[in-house]
């Protein structure tokens, strides 16, 4: 593989990478080939599936394994497929021979179906299937995969095409066989997953997930997670669970799977995020006991979560000072739209607030119109707008007039959607609305204006911004997101405290947000909290799931190998 990439320079080389990412295709490191094919490969034996073998490392590690078990001919042992043709170059220098196409199949591998050329079913199956997101599969075949019967039911709607691999390949595993596999972090977050891991779970006698720390395709442009699927035991008596677990590095990889063979390791058996792998027993300890007092809800109890507003081409629909005058269009013709949550420094979103966004650059004026305002300003803007484009926009399709946006249903404060540090709750006393970018927050009608800053402080608390890390779903950049459900999950605390010291809190962390001092400000919020509820370690409390916290985000952000 080397030697191809390195033939044209850099240029070559960055054109091929370009190429493997439209595809999916992010090779696997050898030393983790070989470690996924010694542990999956038990006898000489063993028949070997590969269904995207790119770059073909798992395949010379396959034969590797086979050669040292006595396999005399493993060549005959191992199949696959890949669209790639160069794919089938390494093929050739892998095994010094011309390539057998009998056993390896230049074609989709979920157009294959088990027999024919191939046996009827597999001892191992190996891969690392490609990672191409719903979005960017093409409509003509989300529709096919979408109609396909898979072995899992349920997966389909905006799986990644990782998803299909994983599920088509058990039609060619045979009974008591294993499975390793090279994912991404979605096997563990994405809710397409879920179907997937419930049912091996319940197919397998054995199953672990292993999350690296390590990202080993950052090199290749790729900042996403890695975790490792070990399968063991198909269609025999269930586990029932995945056990969970996570390391640092390869070598603690391939140690932990030892362990794991000889009893002496056993995962997590839950269905934690990832984040809950980095709690200590005694961290986890003090969650649930906070979690057990009187005084803690959900977010979900005090207030509902929604998405922002849908535009459909906010470069279009949401406007600066520039963009407003070379629309031809005046303040008074939109309406006022917080864009970007990074133009709510604080806990309340201001009417300076949104004047220094707008003096920076930022966008904040919304055009919205039902078309018959008489507004010749903006009917003349509206025009601007290629017709083509407004009869093939989907989100125009699900609204009346497609120039009118704004659905008037203003939002008592605003929630991150994603977020590097952790989440904040900004009020919205002066009735902004906002874009998909953020999520609408309503509080329950009976809760009044203090009940609702001591929520917004309450968020900032080490308690609620560690249960919000638990919650959320953690991404390649290192950054934390939150659909509405998940953000109505999150854990707050809400004693009893005077109006007058809550209202000088707030508007004292309101200041230290503003200020850049997210630690001054969950400082605060915990000292006010904790004390509260009458917490006797309160400041062993705070130091500990300030810890735990910190640790959390470190292990979230990409951290590049050695």
């Amino acid at each position: 593989m080397s030697g191809v990439l390195a033939t044209g320079g850099d240029a070559v080389r960055d054109r091929l990478l370009e190429e493997r990412r439209k595809i999916g295709a992010f090779y696997t490191p050898e030393p983790l080939s070989q470690i996924l094919s010694d542990w999956a490969i038990r006898s000489s034996l063993d028949f070997v599936l590969e269904p995207s073998f790119g770059g073909c490392g798992f395949l010379q590690c396959a034969q590797a394994r086979l050669i040292s078990l006595g396999c005399g001919q493993p060549r005959k042992q191992i199949y696959g497929c890949d669209i790639d043709p160069i794919a089938f170059d390494y093929l050739a220098d892998v095994f010094q021979a011309p390539v057998d196409l009998s056993r390896f199949s230049q074609t989709d591998f979920l157009e294959v179906s088990p027999g024919g050329q191939w046996p009827e079913s597999f001892s191992v199956v190996l891969a690392n299937p490609p990672y191409i997101p719903y979005q960017e599969l093409g409509t003509e075949r989300r529709q096919t995969l979408s109609s396909t019967k898979w072995p899992i039911d349920g997966v389909a709607g905006r799986a990644s095409l990782w998803a299909y691999f994983l599920t088509h390949s058990l039609s060619f595993l045979e009974k008591d066989g294993r499975m390793a596999w090279v994912l991404p972090g979605a096997f563990l977050q994405a809710d397409y997953a879920k179907p997937i891991r419930t049912f091996l779970a319940g197919a397998f006698s054995r199953v672990a997930a292993i999350v690296i720390r390590e990202r080993i395709f950052l090199d290749v442009g790729a900042d996403e997670e890695t975790v490792i699927l070990l399968a063991d035991g198909y269609q025999a008596p269930p586990s029932g669970h995945i056990e969970l677990g996570q390391v640092e590095t390869l070598d603690a990889l391939r140690q932990l799977m030892a362990d794991w063979d000889d009893g002496k390791w056993s995962g997590k058996k839950s269905n934690l995020r990832p984040a809950a792998l980095n709690l200590s027993e005694g961290e986890s300890d003090i969650l649930a006991r906070m979690e057990c007092l009187p005084d803690c809800k959900s977010l979900g109890d005090v207030a509902s979560v929604q998405i922002g507003l849908v535009t459909g081409a906010n470069e279009f629909f949401v406007l600066g000072n520039e963009g407003l005058a070379e629309a031809g269009l005046l303040e008074e013709d939109c309406t006022p739209i917080l864009a970007k949550f990074i133009a709510a420094p604080g806990v309340s979103f201001s009417l300076t607030d949104h004047l220094l966004f707008l003096a920076g650059g930022g966008r904040g004026y919304l055009v919205d119109s039902d078309g018959q305002c008489g507004n010749a300003r903006v009917q003349a803007y509206l025009e601007t707008f290629p017709l083509e484009r407004r009869t093939e926009t989907s989100t125009f399709k699900k609204r009346k007039i497609w120039s009118k946006p704004d659905d008037g249903r203003v939002p008592d404060a605003f929630f991150p959607v994603m977020h590097h540090w952790g989440p904040r709750l900004v009020l919205n006393p002066y009735g902004f609305t906002n874009t998909n970018t953020i999520h609408r927050v309503y509080f329950s009608e009976a809760l009044d204006d203090i009940s609702r800053k001591l929520i917004a402080i309450s968020l900032l608390t080490s308690f609620s911004q560690l249960s919000a890390e638990l919650v959320g779903r953690r991404y390649g950049s290192g950054v934390l997101k939150h659909e509405p459900r998940e953000a109505e999950k999150i854990r707050i605390l809400l004693p009893k405290i005077g109006p007058a010291t809550i209202e000088k809190a707030f508007n004292v962390v309101d200041r230290d947000l503003r200020a850049g001092s997210r630690e001054s400000a969950m400082k605060r919020a915990d000292k006010l909290v904790f004390a509260a509820i009458k917490l006797d370690d309160r400041e062993a409390v705070s130091m500990a799931l300030s810890g735990a916290l910190e640790h959390i985000r470190q292990n979230r952000r990409p951290r590049r190998g050695a």
